[in-house]
């Protein structure tokens, strides 16, 4: 018999209604415990991977190493704040036409994409 995934229901439950927008596992690890989900850290790790190869979440990787996950919704690129870390949803940039447009012109074929700015977020920003 197969096991509940019980790590993964409250990982995608968690990033639903949270305001949080990209965990770290560390992230997700520190926050199970408060909705009554005992899991150690390599069980986390594994139901978040599980979740990204579904393609419930989207797994980031930026520059520190370090992946984030957040929740596969409409697409939207990222600005990753060099105050305080956080990763913050930006509207994208590129339509479809633009898309067309440098696949013709670079004789490529593109998939999908993952912008990531480097910059201050709104509130470091105002501070």
């Amino acid at each position: 018999m197969a096991r509940r995934p019980v790590i993964s229901i409250a990982i995608v439950t968690l990033m639903h209604e949270s305001e949080h927008h990209a965990w770290t596992l560390e992230d997700l690890h520190a926050a199970l415990p408060g909705r009554d989900v005992a899991a150690d850290f390599s069980s986390v790790f594994r139901a978040a991977e599980r979740l990204a190869v579904a393609g419930a979440v989207r797994k980031l990787t930026l520059d520190d190493g370090r992946a984030r996950y957040e929740l596969a919704d409409a697409h939207h690129d990222h600005l990753h704040c060099t105050k305080c870390g956080d990763l913050v949803p930006i509207p994208c940039l590129f339509g479809p036409a633009d898309l067309a447009e440098l696949e013709r012109k670079a004789g490529i074929a593109i998939v999908d994409h993952q912008l990531v700015l480097s910059g201050v977020c709104r509130d470091c920003h105002a501070a």
